[in-house]
């Protein structure tokens, strides 16, 4: 088999084009050597690497393919999702969670397979392994097992809070950016249904909790006070349970999109209380102070405890109707007001905090669910701007990646793998699954290995292997 052959059309055009400029004797002729070293070093073909990611840690089943080249953008051959219908639970339920698993899976995956380059089998197949709901992680990673023994390709378990951080990283790279862009250190504000935590990315496996959520998570906050405040015939129009988008939807007007302005002063809510005779609480409003317990946490369900009193409090005495479209809209537009805030609060105290350590942070990652909030992501750029961060990036996938998706995971399972590191097939899915390594100081935590596991590398499963 001649070099052209298997370079492809470009080496056999090199090739004729060589064969046809080669000197003849007498004439100062390239010789065959110098020939062949001119094909291979200036006709080189790129190398891609290809991972097949699945996603099902909660109700989206999500299966991509991504191929990466040595240099130059990724592209994302295949992404396909479907979300477990739940809208007659209002909510999230892990029993049509784990048969819509069943059901689409394995769909999505024929249809990927088909997308596949060349047909040929992918380098790894990437999946996710925790945190989540073991009955549907089960599902996805059993599946991916399958595929790896069957195509005969190394697996890798992937942390799903690890891909949501590095899911900048991989958007930037389909941009053109390279393949290392932002890098190490950076901040993230993980925000979701099930998390809200700021973590400072040191490397690909070194991540450290910063903050946490000292109740529930804001993402479910939001949910819940959407369910209150939402009239009932918008929520039942929709097909979905994505309650965070209807309240953004149902509060947006003129008054929510670029008029915010972040001030030391309450103005908005001392507008509110003259027109409504409400006013929200501010979380933990008093946590500012170096030792205080509160500092660096996150809290929301005084919030929605203030939302559900107000509600009950006008139900009582106006029934259904408790208040005029108006104010159901700027009661929306202030809890949401108040969660962004919240979070930014945090945001600010943290890259303070480490700027007094001369530890450098460029870019600031929003992801997960809730980063698709517009209103949010005006609240976090102004509010950086007016604490002096301006020079700081606010960096928000598009809102295909900030929710759950396969895409995440391949990419994170391309970056372990480059990094030497693989999965055995003997490995299970984790219910909780830190980012952070377990603190040895602490006895009170609950160690159910199976369940609760600490740090991306503190889990077994893992193999080691040798980087070229």
């Amino acid at each position: 088999m001649t070099a052209a052959t298997l370079l492809g059309p470009v080496a056999r055009f090199a090739s004729s084009h060589f064969r046809a400029h080669i000197r003849r004797p007498g004439e100062g002729s390239i010789t065959s050597s110098r020939k062949h070293w001119i094909l291979l070093h200036q006709y080189k073909p790129q190398r891609f690497f290809t991972v097949l990611g699945v996603e099902s840690s909660c109700d989206d089943s999500s299966v991509a393919v991504l191929q990466i080249p040595d240099s130059g953008k990724p592209t994302l051959h295949f992404h396909g999702k479907v979300t477990a219908d739940t809208t007659k639970f209002l909510g999230i339920n892990p029993i049509m969670a784990f048969q819509s698993h069943r059901r689409s899976l394995s769909p999505l995956i024929q249809t990927a397979i088909k997308h596949l380059p060349n047909g040929q089998k992918p380098d790894i197949v990437a999946v996710t392994r925790g945190p989540g709901m073991v009955s549907s992680l089960d599902v996805g990673l059993e599946t991916a097992k399958g595929l790896a023994l069957a195509w005969d390709v190394p697996l890798v378990g992937v942390n799903h809070m690890q891909a949501h951080a590095l899911t900048v990283r991989l958007c930037r790279a389909l941009e053109g950016n390279g393949l290392n862009s932002p890098e190490y250190p950076f901040l993230s504000l993980l925000v979701s249904g099930g998390h809200t935590m700021i973590v400072v990315s040191w490397s690909l496996t070194d991540h450290e909790v910063l903050a946490e959520t000292i109740d529930t998570a804001v993402g479910d906050c939001i949910d819940k006070v959407a369910r209150v405040i939402v009239p009932e015939e918008i929520l039942k129009s929709k097909k979905d349970t994505n309650y965070g988008k209807m309240l953004e939807e149902f509060a947006s007007s003129d008054d929510l999109n670029g008029q915010y302005e972040a001030s030391k002063t309450d103005v908005v809510g001392d507008q509110i209380q003259e027109q409504y005779g409400w006013r929200l609480p501010v979380s933990l409003g008093g946590a500012k102070k170096e030792g205080h317990r509160g500092l660096m946490k996150f809290s929301f369900a005084g919030l929605r405890s203030s939302v559900d009193r107000l509600v009950d409090t006008r139900r009582n005495t106006k029934g259904d109707d408790w208040a005029e479209i108006d104010e159901r809209k700027a009661l929306s537009r202030e809890v949401m007001r108040r969660c962004w805030e919240h979070l930014a609060s945090r945001v600010v105290m943290t890259l303070g905090s480490l700027q007094k350590k001369d530890v450098d942070i460029k870019t600031v990652v929003v992801s997960g669910g809730v980063a698709s909030n517009n209103f949010l992501r005006e609240v976090l750029r102004k509010q950086l701007n007016f604490h002096s961060f301006e020079n700081v990036d606010l960096a928000f996938p598009p809102i295909e990646f900030c929710t759950d998706n396969a895409a995440m995971i391949a990419w994170t399972g391309y970056e372990m793998y480059q990094a030497g590191y693989e999965s055995t097939l003997d490995i299970a899915p984790f219910r909780k699954w830190s980012l952070q390594p377990l603190d040895e100081t602490i006895h009170d935590i609950e160690k159910d290995w199976e369940e609760n596991a600490f740090g991306i590398l503190g889990v077994s499963g893992w193999k080691r292997r040798t980087v070229s």
